[in-house]
C-alpha cells in the first residue's frame, strides 16, 4: 500500500528481544542515512500512525528500532509485516542524474535522438527495474528508468533527458 506524501522506508520483518524492539528491512539505496531516524509512520488498517523512535542500531539493511509505546514482544509481534513510511520531505536530496521515482511522474521526456517523447504518466515499480509510461501519440511508450539511460534530470523545468536504446521508439510507431 502506498500513501500520498510518504515513501516506503521498509517493512518490519522480525522482533528483537523481549522489550518490544522490531527490525525493519530497509528498502533504500543508503541505509546509513536512516541510522538516526527520530520518527516513523506504520501502516495499520489502511492508515498511517506515527511512532517516535527511542533508539536504533543498524546492521546492513536491518534497522533495529525501539518504538515509543511498544514495550513487549506481544506488541512488537503485532507490527510484523507492517510497512514503515517517512514523509517525502525527509528524502535525502539527490544529485546528478539520479531521480526518485515519484518525482519522475509529470516530467517531459526528451530523447537525444528522437526529441520530445511525451510526459511520464506513471511509473511501474517492477521487481527487475522501474519502468516509465509515457503517452506517445496514441500509444503507451514504456522504458526502464535506469541511470544508464538518463543523461540529465532538470527538476526545475521538469524535464528528463534520456538516450534510449536505438529502435525502442520504433516499436511504438
Amino acid at each position: 500500500m502506498e500513501f500520498e506524501g510518504y515513501y516506503r522506508l521498509g517493512t518490519i520483518v522480525k522482533t528483537h528481544g523481549v522489550k518490544g524492539n522490531v527490525v525493519i528491512l530497509l528498502d533504500v539505496d543508503d541505509p546509513l542515512k536512516y541510522k538516526k531516524t527520530k520518527a516513523v509512520f506504520l501502516e495499520k488498517d489502511g492508515l498511517l500512525f506515527s511512532y517516535q523512535v527511542l533508539s536504533t542500531s543498524l546492521k546492513g539493511e536491518l534497522l533495529n528500532v525501539n518504538l515509543e509505546g511498544i514495550t513487549d514482544m506481544d506488541m512488537a509481534e503485532s507490527l510484523l509485516k507492517k510497512g514503515v513510511f517517512l514523509p517525502l520531505s525527509e528524502l535525502p536530496p539527490l544529485k546528478g542524474n539520479k531521480i526518485y521515482l515519484h518525482e519522475a511522474v509529470g516530467m517531459t521526456v526528451v530523447d537525444s535522438r528522437e526529441g520530445e517523447l511525451g510526459v511520464i504518466q506513471k511509473i511501474y515499480d517492477l521487481p527487475e527495474q522501474p519502468v516509465a509510461s509515457v503517452a506517445f501519440g496514441e500509444k503507451e511508450l514504456l522504458f526502464p528508468v535506469i541511470t544508464a539511460f538518463i543523461d540529465e534530470v532538470d527538476r526545475i523545468n521538469k524535464v528528463l533527458k534520456v538516450t534510449l536504446p536505438e529502435g525502442l521508439t520504433d516499436i511504438y510507431r
